[in-house]
């Protein structure tokens, strides 16, 4: 168990230091990006044809990645007040029994989604799907947003198996609540 448990967070810090540093440079490139366009639309006149697409995609892109470090920090789908009320009057198994739970419901959930936009992925490929200004294929769109929810059904995957070892190990008697959770 202790080995999973290493294995888990090694892979939870790859994810966070590397995917979250990624999105993060997306997101600060597209922001600044967008700052040039304005200036160029209402300064100069111009613009890129294809930039607000651009801006678009790659902003709702990074965000898809960056799901699975929203996951890492149990601060995605949160619900607080019901874990806090729960935990502040002593159930405490109740909040390790529900946090195995929901880390279920977000592994079937995602995965599902994930595993489901292969036919959206081959019909974009297909028919050659741009953006409006039909200059961006839509392809690596869907692909990045299989990416984030299948990173996310992962980590919400191995949360549900260190769940299922700290209930087992009873852990939730001696914890404190988390900030933010999943429940």
């Amino acid at each position: 168990m202790n080995a999973f448990l290493a294995i888990s967070q090694s892979i939870k810090n790859w994810v966070d230091n590397v995917i979250g540093w990624l999105s993060a440079a997306m997101l600060l490139v597209l922001t600044l990006f967008a700052m040039v366009e304005i200036v160029r639309r209402y300064i100069f006149g111009v613009v890129f044809e294809w930039g607000q697409d651009a801006i678009i995609v790659g902003m709702i892109s990074a965000v898809a990645l960056y799901f699975g470090v929203t996951q890492i920090r149990r601060s995605h789908l949160v619900m607080n007040a019901i874990i806090q009320l729960l935990h502040s009057r002593g159930y405490y198994r109740a909040v390790g029994f529900l946090k195995i739970i929901v880390s279920a419901i977000i592994v079937l959930f995602c995965g599902a989604i994930g595993i489901t936009g292969w036919p959206t992925l081959s019909y974009a490929l297909e028919r050659d799907l741009t953006t409006y200004s039909l200059l961006i294929p839509l392809w690596p769109f869907y692909v990045l947003l299989m990416i984030g929810f299948l990173l996310m059904a992962l980590i919400a995957l191995l949360q549900l198996v260190e769940d299922l070892i700290s209930f087992q190990r009873r852990e939730y008697l001696n914890t404190e609540i988390e900030v933010t959770t999943d429940v």
